[in-house]
């Protein structure tokens, strides 16, 4: 089936480029009206191409456009669950884990504050009295 389309596009395209010259060997006797009708069948020729990709292209990038609507949207889906499931580890490792912690820290640094003014203090009380 392949071979056959490819015979086919082959057959069409020697077709399209010899009808012109052909036109033009056994066209009218005067030179400048078998180039002019060589001309206009080229300029046929090279439309009907143009307008034929023209539809295939843009029958192409219609296909394409709803491939990246069909998969970008479930994407997309997927990163916004994704992102919502960091956010509440996140928050569980701030509230679990952070907290205690920063509690803990600020408690030690309490006490060492506390020990040290408690320190200077019994310093300062047994220096002073000679």
């Amino acid at each position: 089936m392949k071979i056959a389309y490819i015979v086919l596009a082959v057959v069409l395209i020697v077709f399209a480029a010899l009808a012109p010259i052909l036109i033009a060997i056994f066209g009218p006797n005067e030179w400048i009206p078998r180039m002019q009708a060589t001309a206009v069948a080229y300029a046929a020729a090279f439309s009907c191409v143009g307008s034929i990709l023209f539809i295939v292209m843009t029958g192409l990038l219609a296909l394409i456009a709803f491939q990246l609507k069909n998969n970008v949207v479930p994407l997309l889906e997927k990163a916004t669950d994704t992102m919502q499931t960091v956010k509440g580890t996140t928050q569980f490792v701030s509230e679990s884990v952070v907290q205690p912690i920063i509690k803990t820290a600020g408690a030690v640094a309490g006490a060492r504050a506390m020990v040290q003014t408690l320190m200077r203090r019994n310093n300062d009380s047994n220096g002073s009295a000679p």
